[in-house]
């Protein structure tokens, strides 16, 4: 049998001639503005802009750089890989594989185009590298199977399997043959990792550990690039990947079938500042908002979601919210912010931490476990002083808010970019030209064009 990583290098060492149905190539284009808008929006955060003072400015000519997202400096790839890394995931809002419990947006195209402008690549070979990161981490979580392992012994899946994820979207952008994409996907998983305790404190780190797993997969796809030689067995041997991290002795069923492309379709694009546990909550809240239900009206607040996102570090956390983190955490201050401001930005985990009417709302909160009811669906009972109860589902918000229409992808990078200073229609104008036929073979760097304004 062979051994997991050289299935994935199989897989990766001959995708440059896999055709890619044209939905897949346009859903990989709408997470990679929406990473972008997620990191210029993220620009002035202090653990982003502490991550990118860690760099060391190249010349602007200098060949091989790459860009700085939020400050358009010129660096080493690896450097500008670990800066936007940390820039994308800054705010907590960056794309979701369901799977994997993963937020892959933050974790591939930061590798993915870093190593794309280093190449002179196009903007095609890009997003090719992209599909292959994000559907390489569903397959790394496929049906949650290894992903619920890690997190039930504290490992953060985000960083454990982000590595080898940035690791096989950069093998596919260097060309590399099946055996050196085995070697840069066995180097990432023998040196990934990350815990979950930063998100149960409310602390910043979470935010480095993704920029260090999109840094580190790029340095594994440069140094199998380079003949050094991955451990045959890192993903499934018997002091791997699976047995170290996940304490699993045998090699899971779902790993027996190759990652599979098409489900770049399934990935979804949080709407709103806050962890993608609370996302069908906020949803189902959002409806209350929309339909114009009197917060002070309400006497409590039932919460029903799917039992493991229940189970998930801070989601229960009720406060005193200290900490920004604190509060994108927590479902009830999701819930809370929803039905009192119709929205849930960044901002808001620092400025209605000690809201009266916020904090009155999470103390009537009470969620609930359920199993049957699925990740994507939650329940919203509000039980109102007058005694009546107003009910609300995931259900009821068009899908198109999570899962993303190119028309939506490029409102929400208009409105990015225009908020960080952009001239408005500047990042939907953008898009349209990546998006139009021929717009693959613009060169990769082309994708910062709206945001490159913003440097000076």
């Amino acid at each position: 049998m062979a051994s997991a990583g050289n299935m994935i290098g199989e897989y990766l060492g001959s995708f440059a001639g896999r055709e890619i149905a044209p939905p897949v190539r346009d859903k990989a284009l709408m997470c990679l503005l929406d990473t972008l808008g997620l990191a210029v929006s993220a620009r002035g955060e202090p653990t982003a802009r502490a991550a990118l003072a860690l760099s060391r400015p190249l010349p602007e000519d200098s060949p091989g750089s790459a860009a700085a997202w939020i400050s358009g400096a010129r660096l080493s790839p690896s450097e500008a890989a670990f800066a936007n890394g940390v820039a994308a995931h800054a705010h907590f809002q960056d794309d979701t594989d369901m799977p994997s419990w993963t937020h892959p947006g933050s974790l591939v195209p930061p590798a993915v185009l870093a190593l794309a402008e280093r190449e002179g690549a196009s903007l095609e070979t890009a997003l090719r590298g992209l599909i292959a990161g994000y559907s390489v981490i569903n397959w790394l979580g496929r049906d949650e199977v290894v992903a619920r392992r890690l997190i039930a012994r504290g490992f953060r899946t985000s960083p454990s399997f982000g590595t080898i994820a940035a690791a096989a979207g950069a093998a596919v952008v260097l060309g590399l043959d099946p055996a050196q994409a085995a070697s840069a996907v066995s180097i990432a998983a023998s040196t990934t990792g990350g815990t979950l305790e930063p998100v149960r404190a409310g602390a910043d780190e979470w935010r480095v550990q993704n920029g260090r797993a999109a840094q580190g997969g790029l340095i594994a796809a440069l140094l199998a690039q380079a003949g050094v030689q991955g451990a045959p067995q890192a993903l499934d041997g018997p002091r791997g990947f699976l047995a170290t991290l996940a304490g699993m002795d045998t090699r899971p069923d779902v790993w027996e079938s190759p990652p599979d492309p098409a489900i770049m379709l399934e990935i979804l694009c949080k709407p709103y500042a806050t962890l993608g546990d609370n996302m069908p909550a906020a949803m189902a809240a959002q409806k209350h908002f929309q339909d114009g239900v009197d917060p002070q009206a309400i006497e409590a607040i039932e919460v029903t979601l799917w039992k493991p996102f229940t189970e998930y570090p801070g989601t229960n956390y009720k406060g005193p919210f200290e900490r920004l983190v604190q509060c994108q955490a927590s479902t009830a201050f999701a819930v809370a912010t929803m039905l009192t401001q119709g929205d849930i930005t960044y901002e808001m985990g620092n400025s209605l931490r000690a809201d009266p009417a916020v904090l009155n709302l999470v103390a009537r909160t009470t969620v609930i476990p359920d199993d049957p009811i699925g990740p994507l669906d939650a329940r919203v009972v509000l039980v109102m002083k007058d005694g009546s109860r107003r009910e609300a589902v995931t259900a009821d918000v068009p899908r198109e808010l999570i899962f993303l229409t190119r028309d939506r992808a490029l409102s929400v990078f208009d409105a990015r970019l225009a908020a960080a200073g952009a001239a408005p229609g500047a990042g939907r104008a953008l898009g349209e030209t990546l998006f139009a036929e021929g717009g693959g073979e613009l060169p990769a760097s082309a994708a910062l064009a709206a945001i490159r304004g913003l440097w000076a």
